[in-house]
């Protein structure tokens, strides 16, 4: 199970120095989307794998030093880790094209849409592709998920704007319960064609 973070997990967050929604740059702007945790843990319970693949480009592009970033991740961390949850992997692209970081600029294998992770991460932990899933809530990660031979589910977020609705997912949602109750009913199908 492949879930982008920002607009999927917690909710986007409106920067008046940048003039932009964007994922958070601080801990304490870290906020959860309603109904997040049992959702995630239903997806335990259903036995998948949780794997994070994100984009963040705000060290890149000069906004804030990585470290606030990696502080960002750290509080998610800890809200997983209190919660009960527990994700396998956490995939995280840095860089941006058009970025000022020397490094993290350019083109780059791990950015989504790019398949990098999700294809490192099947080989490592012996995932099948076919039988796995991408939840986002742009372009960028129904195009990746599609690319990985993953099914894709597209989560309504009102921040991502143009960046969403130009390609078709397998299967779109209001938020990540509905999505998981999507994936629910698909498990449960395969189940009754095998018996």
């Amino acid at each position: 199970m492949f879930l982008d973070r920002d607009g999927v997990i917690n909710e986007d967050v409106f920067y008046p120095r940048t003039g932009e929604w964007e994922a958070p740059l601080a801990p304490c702007d870290l906020v959860l989307r309603p109904g997040v945790l049992p959702a995630l843990r239903r997806l335990q319970a259903l036995g998948f794998m949780l794997v994070l693949v994100s984009n963040q480009a705000a060290f890149a592009k000069g906004k804030v030093p990585l470290a606030d970033l990696m502080a960002v991740h750290d509080r998610f961390a800890n809200i997983l880790t209190d919660a009960g949850i527990a994700f396998t992997e956490f995939c995280y692209s840095y860089s941006h094209p058009s970025g000022v970081v020397p490094g993290f600029s350019g083109p780059s294998l791990e950015r989504k849409p790019g398949i990098y992770f999700p294809i490192a991460v099947a080989a490592r932990h012996d995932l099948a592709l076919e039988r796995s899933w991408m939840v986002g809530d742009r372009d960028t990660d129904i195009l990746c998920g599609r690319n990985a031979g993953v099914t894709t589910i597209l989560v309504a977020n009102p921040r991502a704007g143009e960046h969403a609705g130009k390609i078709d997912p397998d299967f779109r949602a209001t938020d990540l319960m509905e999505a998981v109750d999507i994936i629910a009913r698909h498990v449960q199908n395969q189940a009754l064609n095998r018996a």
